[in-house]
């Protein structure tokens, strides 16, 4: 009979619910966080160039490589699908990786990738070597995607990690590509491709040795999960 008259009490897992919800304040708070400004920054110096180097620079340094401007376009569209469907494949496997080797030395290998690839494509100037180069983008992207989204999960508030994403990853890249932008394409314009992808190679690498030093070790608990 007792269960005929049983109503669950609402009120607690409400209140709960209502808790685990990030408000207005909290998302604003995040900008207070002294960890949070050392990923930014991280974050300005190396992703940023998945738009200044790959989309703004890349396409035309690699297109010149070619006889003819059309040959160099449709050798750039055949190697631009070939990156998107490795990069969906990786998206699947770099998981895995991460699981095996820790989400900061994740992070700091695709750091490395991306010093070699942009270094190496300042270096060659072979259109075969250079597409295979340029392949390994599909690597780095899911790199720094999936770690850097897993490690503001591991060590900030779970609750805002949505909000630490786009701030700590998105907005810094969009900020870091304002930045560096103009100052890189007048480069460019002056020494030419070559010298500026050795700079910013060295930019990376900077970034690299600081990130070796600033990013947190994983929790060996939640790093597993």
């Amino acid at each position: 009979m007792e269960l005929i008259f049983w109503r669950p009490n609402t009120k607690k897992e409400d209140t709960s619910k209502k808790e685990q919800i990030p408000k207005v304040r909290d998302m604003f708070g995040v900008l207070k966080i002294r960890d949070l400004w050392l990923i930014i920054i991280f974050v300005m110096f190396t992703t940023t160039f998945f738009t200044v180097f790959d989309q703004q620079m890349f396409p035309d340094f690699y297109t010149r490589l070619f006889a003819t401007p059309e040959l160099g376009q449709r050798m750039y569209g055949i190697l631009n699908s070939v990156q998107v469907f490795t990069e969906a494949l990786m998206m699947s496997l770099v998981p895995i990786l991460m699981k095996k080797i820790g989400v900061r030395n994740s992070l700091l290998l695709g750091v490395a990738l991306m010093f070699v690839r942009i270094g190496a494509c300042g270096l060659l100037h072979d259109p075969l070597a250079i597409s295979f180069i340029k392949v390994f983008q599909a690597i780095e992207v899911p790199l720094f995607l999936l770690s850097i989204f897993r490690y503001f999960n591991i060590h900030f508030d779970p609750k805002l990690s949505a909000t630490l994403y786009m701030i700590g990853f998105q907005v810094a890249s969009q900020v870091g590509q304002i930045l560096l932008s103009t100052p890189l394409g007048t480069l460019r314009d002056r020494v030419g491709y070559s010298d500026t992808f050795y700079v910013i190679a060295l930019i990376v690498l900077t970034a690299g040795i600081y990130a070796f030093f600033v990013l947190k070790k994983d929790p060996p608990k939640k790093v597993n999960e």
